[in-house]
């Protein structure tokens, strides 16, 4: 275990790091391993979960999910807005332990647009992003290629729309380690089984997480990590250094507490740090007006095409097991995500500028997705004519009570499609009263032009394949054409100065004033 018993905290630290994700992680590893020594503590407001304790059923995942009252520590966090969806982690290397593993370096052309710092380039990032690279162990998967003989039936079906259009699937940079042995922070990892649960919790050790390489580097260089507290707001002391509230969970109840430093970290999350921050402005902290704005779910999009005409295997198994029988039989579909197809070039513009990549059906959903498909599948767009007889037996074969039956079920011939682009950025965060929690408000945010854009290119995906097209539930029933995004951005933008940040290019606070505030930071 990593973590520390909250009683073996220290009465003051240099650092206070607030969160447990990326920033966080990072910025602790690094901080700790200066000749110095200052001390740093990391506060995580959610568990720290070990390998191999992560849900593999529904039921599980159901006892996982967070609610601020029933379930604070939840792992799973899904937080519905008007406009938007969220879904993030919350746990001891944040969403690290539940995202999709994919590390893709942005094009150049995201950091010349005219939002960033001008200081703020590619060229100035890429040494920090092959740093990052190497600890995390991304690379691509041996059989992530299309082209490649043994590739994975989904990226093979991925490709086929690919060379319609005259380019090819490829494989992703992906953090999953791939051979047993220990990885490029000295600790012992095991090699992923390509079950397909990586967004569920990796059972084996073989997915690189934080918790694999970061977290443990910190601590082992002598960061206190403490779980289960969750920070409300910061306090600028008039003495110097800064004071942090917050509330300890325990078993039964919690209990309110303060911790003093002389420099606060704050790497929450696009909606944890707004948050903490729009709440200690309410208790007096001096911020810039250009906090909360500049919300951006990443252009991410949903969509399937369900019951094609072709074995994908894209449903996944308990990582636990194996020697599951539908590994055995050559249907593990390896990681969430592995491959990609890319739309657009340097001369596209960024807003026609596309990713779609595969996405694995995880075994805890596989009951309600075979549920749901069996009432609702009907219901979508069916790309191809005359093969209906063939379509009900394979749909048929689906059954709740027996998974793993049949090879080629409506849900093993079933493409899920991450894609992702660019969107406007225009989501504003706020905080209607002091102890309430932030709120989204993004106009018009699921009726612009690249979602039209990406779910008409879905259809032609579902069309290649023969399939049926079901596009994001969410998106296209509800009023607000509500989104979906596994990757919420900003809320506590970049700057050059106050006017057009809520930070600085080296993530240093601005207060209202347009001055630095001495000692926080986000991350």
């Amino acid at each position: 275990m990593l973590s520390k018993d909250w009683d073996q905290r220290k009465k003051q630290y240099d650092f206070i790091i607030i969160g447990s994700g990326y920033g966080a992680a990072i910025n602790a590893a690094r901080i700790t391993a200066a000749n110095s020594k200052p001390s740093v503590c990391i506060l995580e407001r959610g568990k720290e979960w070990e390998v191999g304790k992560f849900p593999d059923n529904l039921l599980e995942v159901q006892q996982a999910v967070r609610h601020d009252v029933f379930n604070p520590t939840g792992l799973y966090d899904f937080q519905l807005f008007p406009d938007v969806t969220v879904m993030k982690g919350s746990g001891l290397g944040g969403t690290s332990l539940i995202n999709a593993n994919v590390a893709i370096v942005p094009d150049e052309e995201t950091f010349q647009q005219l939002a960033w710092p001008k200081n703020i380039k590619l060229p100035e990032l890429t040494p920090f992003y092959d740093k990052a690279r190497t600890m995390l162990g991304a690379k691509p998967h041996k059989r992530g290629t299309a082209a490649d003989a043994n590739a994975f039936l989904k990226v093979k079906g991925l490709d086929k729309r690919a060379q319609e259009i005259g380019t090819r699937e490829y494989a992703l940079n992906i953090v999953v380690t791939q051979e047993d042995g220990k990885n490029a922070a000295g600790f012992d990892q095991k090699a992923c089984v390509d079950c397909g649960d990586c967004v569920t919790g990796c059972n084996v050790g073989a997915k690189n997480t934080l918790y694999m390489n970061y977290l443990p580097t910190a601590h082992k260089q002598g960061c206190d990590i403490f779980t289960k507290v969750e920070v409300k707001w910061i306090e600028k002391l008039a003495t110097g250094g800064w004071r942090v509230h917050g509330v300890r969970y325990k078993t039964l109840g919690s209990d309110d507490f303060t911790l003093d430093a002389r420099h606060v970290i704050l790497s929450a999350g696009s909606l944890g740090t707004p948050e903490i921050l729009l709440r200690s402005e309410m208790h007096g902290l001096s911020l810039s007006p250009k906090l909360g704005t500049q919300f951006s779910g990443n252009g991410d999009f949903f969509a399937m095409a369900y019951n094609t005409d072709h074995q994908l295997n894209t449903i996944g198994f308990p990582g636990k097991k194996t020697n599951h029988e539908w590994a055995k039989r050559g249907n593990a579909p390896g990681p969430s995500i592995v491959g990609a197809v890319y739309y657009g070039s340097k001369d596209a513009p960024l807003d026609k500028r596309i990713l779609v990549e595969d996405f694995s059906f995880p075994s805890s959903y596989l009951n309600l997705a075979m549920g749901a498909l069996r009432l609702f599948g009907r219901a979508g767009e069916d790309m191809d004519f005359g093969d209906e007889k063939q379509e009900r037996k394979r749909m048929d074969k689906d059954v709740a009570w027996n998974l793993y039956k049949e090879n080629d079920g409506a849900l093993n011939h079933s493409m899920l499609y991450l894609i992702m682009g660019h969107d406007d950025a225009q989501g504003r965060l706020h905080l209607k009263h002091e102890n309430g929690h932030v709120e989204i408000d993004w106009d018009d945010a699921g009726r612009q032009q690249v979602f039209n854009l990406i779910n008409e290119e879905i259809r032609r995906h579902a069309r290649s394949l023969g399939g049926t097209f079901l596009t994001n539930p969410l998106w296209s029933i509800t009023p607000t054409k509500n989104l979906l995004t596994a990757h919420p951005l900003g809320g506590a933008p970049l700057g050059d100065d106050y006017q057009h940040g809520a930070v600085d290019e080296f993530g240093r606070v601005f207060a209202g004033d347009g001055s630095i505030h001495d000692g926080l930071f986000v991350a």
